[in-house]
């Protein structure tokens, strides 16, 4: 009678193409003399084998007064990797709870698991995704279901999410019984050593499908790079040519999440002194350097800026230069994105497509007073005093509360007469964007679907506008027009928002509009006299 094969849970590793040398794959430190395994039809592997010194279990120090815990025993763990080559490409096996630390950074292919898992998995066998938000780009969510489903069921968003892992059961039961792809390929599966080289020729036969023909193409939009990989080096380098250069093309500071303005009055920067700048921006960390003081990688994560208030006290929030920074880099025919100290591979027909739905989006012809410094707040507030008869004043101090799951809602910064909802944030990175779009998102759709949120919003209006709302009937198609107004120290009339912030707001105005509003876009010019850097007398020096 034949013998059933045993489930066997595998963890493998696709090796770069660059790398065909085992003390460049593997760290061998610790580890036992490698046993070299014959393997049917993959040849010679080799096993490293790292054993752990034994010691009590944690649960022992319960006793430790009653008994020598040496009697209970000791725990010891074992880790291992299997280094193999099939055709022309090495894999690593890892074994044990610390197999995969013994594969050196930065030498296996980032997403082959989930590559191979995409192309394995039914579609209708999804059990679990891990995703990343690009609006917020630190913002990762695992979501689970109780039961086999399609990938669509998760809300997965194609434009706006970078998936990162899947669970599901493979369509064919010779490759696995239950996969999970990361940049590992975790499976379970019915094999011994004698299927191995079916198997990773199958797993390296599914890495290599092209995703552009399946549901999937999505998943090559954006990919985040990891430090330890070899290109990050030569963007690195590049980033900083552009400095060396004096080439600050698609390269800014900015604020790198929302700020509580009405306790900032200012930035200060590592060897600026007692500067204070009214806003962060790259000449004004630039001014703080010597002359011939070369940038290095050093300085930028180094260096850091903070928030002050008007006596020169740090307040709030401090952050590494190199965090604040943003850039788009060009190399190997490919585009990289530097956000929030991090970066990213974007395809390039992603980049095409979405600047074309960018350029979509209509520049608004409302004309909005300089802005002058003191924050949002302080500028909203000025607005509506000075044309009271013009704009209302509906922002963070006039939020309306609301449940159903909403909590507190801004309706907007200014309503105008001409029923113009309008939006407003000082320039920053994709985490203040997207805050942004989702304030003027959630009121508009509120304002179309909750009658008793118009009627809120109703009783916070005076004449002349209480009319612009009817409690009754939702808003008719095209009447109002949500504009997101930002507050920009560039030169010029144009506006450049952050690739990934650009990507929010095309998806955010799809819906919008599908909501039947207008949707614009609004530079607020800053006066010049603010736009340089100043120097605040804190409060102590002032006389009374």
């Amino acid at each position: 009678m034949k013998t059933e094969k045993k489930v066997n849970h595998l963890n493998v590793f696709l090796v770069k193409e660059t790398f065909n040398q085992s003390n460049q794959i593997i760290n061998q430190e610790g580890c036992e003399e490698p046993v070299e395994i014959q393997i049917p039809g993959c040849g010679k592997g080799h096993l490293y084998i790292k054993p752990k010194m034994g010691h009590p279990p944690k649960w022992s120090s319960l006793f430790a007064a009653y008994l020598d815990i040496r009697k209970i025993g000791n725990v010891s763990n074992v880790s291992a990797a299997l280094l193999i080559k099939v055709e022309d490409r090495y894999f690593v096996l890892s074994f044990g709870p610390g197999g995969r630390f013994l594969i050196r950074d930065g030498i296996c292919e980032e997403r082959f698991g989930l590559l191979v898992a995409l192309n394995s998995v039914d579609k209708e066998s999804f059990r679990c995704i891990d995703k990343q938000s690009l609006d917020t780009i630190q913002s990762h969510t695992r979501i689970q279901s109780g039961y086999e489903t399609t990938s669509d069921q998760f809300g997965l968003d194609v434009e706006q999410d970078m998936l990162k892992a899947i669970v599901g059961t493979p369509s064919d039961s010779r490759i696995g019984n239950r996969m999970t792809g990361t940049d590992s390929l975790s499976v379970s599966v019915r094999m011994d050593l004698s299927d191995l080289d079916f198997l990773l020729r199958s797993y390296k036969e599914k890495f290599d499908c092209d995703l552009s023909a399946t549901d999937y193409q999505w998943v090559n939009n954006i990919s985040i790079v990891k430090n330890s990989a070899p290109i990050v080096a030569t963007l690195e380098s590049k980033l900083l040519e552009k400095f060396a250069q004096k080439d600050y093309t698609n390269l800014w500071l900015s604020i790198p999440e929302i700020i509580q303005w009405d306790l900032v009055k200012g930035f200060l920067f590592t060897d600026g002194g007692k500067t204070i700048h009214p806003d962060i921006n790259l000449l004004g960390f630039l001014s703080t350097l010597k002359d011939d003081q070369p940038i290095t990688l050093d300085l930028l994560k180094q260096h850091q800026v903070s928030c002050a208030d008007e006596d020169h006290n740090k307040v709030f929030k401090t952050w590494p230069i190199y965090k604040c920074l943003y850039s788009e880099i060009d190399c190997e025919g490919n585009k990289y994105v530097l956000n929030d100290g991090k970066w990213f591979s974007v395809n390039t027909d992603f980049v095409q497509k979405t600047n074309a739905d960018f350029a979509k989006i209509n520049l608004s012809s409302l004309v909005l007073p300089e802005y002058c410094g003191g924050g949002e707040g302080s500028y909203n507030t000025a607005i509506a005093e000075a044309y009271p008869n013009r704009f209302a004043l509906l922002d963070d101090k006039n939020k309306i509360f609301h449940g159903g799951g909403h909590g507190q809602v801004e309706v907007c910064d200014l309503l105008s007469l001409d029923k113009q909802l309008i939006h407003i944030k000082i320039y920053g990175k994709s985490t203040v964007f997207s805050h942004l779009f989702s304030q003027g998102f959630v009121s508009a759709q509120l304002l179309q679907l909750d009658s008793e949120f118009r009627k809120k919003v109703k009783e916070r209006l005076n004449p002349p506008f209480i009319d612009l709302l009817k409690i009754e009937s939702r808003p008719a198609e095209n009447e109002f027009t949500v504009i997101f107004a930002v507050i920009s120290d560039s030169k010029g009339d144009e506006l450049y928002l952050p690739f990934f912030s650009r990507v929010n707001l095309n998806n955010t105005a799809k819906m919008l509009k599908g909501f039947g509003y207008n949707v614009e876009l609004l530079k607020i010019h800053v006066n010049g006299r603010y736009a340089k850097t100043t120097i605040l007398i804190p409060k102590k020096q002032r006389k009374s």
